[in-house]
């Protein structure tokens, strides 16, 4: 048995983020304290106040007092979610895929290695204010190869799949986690012994293909990635 050990093979993509833009400008109706009411982009609350944007192009800010207490109570509520939102870009996260771990036995007429491989997953934040609360759901696809000469129908992808979280990481930090490590074989005849089907003697090994992975903090889905990109539409995500 070898130490635990990661061969760094790949560096696969930072996060395409979905569901990661910040909060829009959000079209509301609001009402005064004279009861007149006007549909407007709402683009920002703060300091009390509220900037609008009205269908002819033209930007405002009015004082919250200036509403009735129901548009302030909605817009406050806008407000809450757009700060509790994490923006475009604040955090990110790559993967590298490597070997964790590996053992060789052998009989006589074939070496096998058994490997344990995974994704190293490295988040960054590079917001102002600590990430909480990071949940991860994946599935890893494995390619099986199978002995030369046997129906390769039975050669679809495996899948495992697992779970991560992180607690916090805090403002310009990185934090690492690994994915559950899945078995990889390989299979190499000795000199002289060949494949019964086929006549050869080619190694015969899995791969780990790829992975899905899809990054939360709280309820909010900050990023997702596949990799290849093709498994989105011939798998089953986490």
């Amino acid at each position: 048995m070898h130490p635990a050990r990661r061969l760094r093979i790949t560096t696969v993509l930072i996060a395409a983020f979905l569901g990661l833009a910040p909060l829009q400008a959000e079209v509301q109706t609001i009402t005064d304290k004279q009861g007149r009411s006007i549909k407007v982009n709402v683009l920002s609350v703060e300091n009390e106040k509220v900037k609008i944007k009205r269908d002819d192009g033209q930007i405002f800010e009015l004082p919250l007092a200036s509403l009735d207490s129901e548009t302030q109570e909605s817009l406050k509520a806008w407000a809450a979610k757009a700060a509790s939102e994490i923006p475009a870009g604040a955090v990110t996260v790559e993967l590298s895929r490597g070997v964790f771990d590996s053992n060789k036995s052998e009989d006589i007429s074939t070496i096998t290695t058994e490997e344990k491989w995974g994704y190293s997953v490295t988040v960054t934040n590079h917001s102002s204010k600590p990430v909480s609360n990071l949940k991860f759901t994946y599935v890893l696809f494995v390619k099986p190869d199978l002995e030369p000469g046997k129906d390769q129908r039975t050669s679809a992808l495996k899948r495992s799949t697992g779970s991560s979280s992180l607690a916090q990481v805090a403002t310009g930090s990185k934090a690492v986690f690994r994915t559950d490590s899945i078995k990889i074989y390989k299979q190499k005849l000795k000199p002289g012994w060949i494949w019964g089907k086929t006549g050869n003697s080619e190694m015969v090994r899995d791969t780990l293909h790829g992975i899905w992975i899809k990054a939360y903090a709280g309820d909010q889905l900050i990023a997702e990635i596949c990799t290849p990109e093709g498994l989105m539409k011939t798998e089953k995500g986490p």
